[in-house]
């Protein structure tokens, strides 16, 4: 580009240059696919809730028989998965009895897990989901029930507890809008935070 570049070269540099603008057709319809096989996972576990009613059953059921179960559950509350890790923390090194026995805690947590404060990974949560029933039920009562336990309650800030809760599971227009906002505002709530 010249010393002086022309506003046609700026342009140019700029579409050439910006991650925000590169598009690579066979990454994006790849992407695509593993969107919409996230919105079947969705609209199954929404025929499910239709079918069989709400219950913390289905959802255990479906943590563990799905693959993308995790990812649509979070995507459903608004939940990110930098989000889920911390909760996941605090679900490991809390001493709060009646939050420990909501989310069966001496089932799946160890003395050693419990005083290591390092966060667990992806993997290592979904491995859980998958391989221990109390990990599991435990995960599902948070959501079910987050914005009742008391511990929650006090540690949370009432923007990330707001989405614990069942309403958000029953696929409600009104609890999908207030996901949306929520999406739509956690850059500038944690920037004014």
């Amino acid at each position: 580009m010249s010393k002086n570049p022309t506003t046609q070269e700026k342009f140019g540099n700029v579409i050439g240059k910006n991650t925000f603008y590169f598009n690579d057709i066979g990454f994006e319809e790849g992407y695509e696919g593993d969107l919409m096989s996230l919105q079947r996972t969705l609209l199954a576990l929404r025929d499910e809730i239709d079918k069989n009613g709400l219950d913390k059953e289905t959802f255990e059921k479906f943590l563990l028989e799905e693959d993308e179960a995790l990812d649509a559950l979070l995507a459903l509350t608004g939940i990110s998965n930098e989000t889920l890790k911390r909760l996941v923390t605090i679900m490991r090194v809390t001493d709060d009895e009646h939050m420990s026995k909501a989310i069966y805690k001496e089932k799946w947590v160890t003395k050693a897990d419990a005083e290591n404060l390092s966060e667990w990974g992806d993997g290592v949560i979904v491995k859980m989901v998958k391989n221990n029933e109390y990990f599991r039920k435990g995960l599902v009562n948070v959501f079910f029930e987050g914005v009742s336990i008391k511990f929650l309650r006090r540690t949370l800030p009432l923007f990330e507890l707001k989405k614990l809760s069942r309403a958000k599971l029953k696929f409600e227009p009104d609890s999908m809008i207030d996901t949306l906002i929520r999406y739509k505002r956690k850059g500038g709530y944690s920037g004014k935070k």
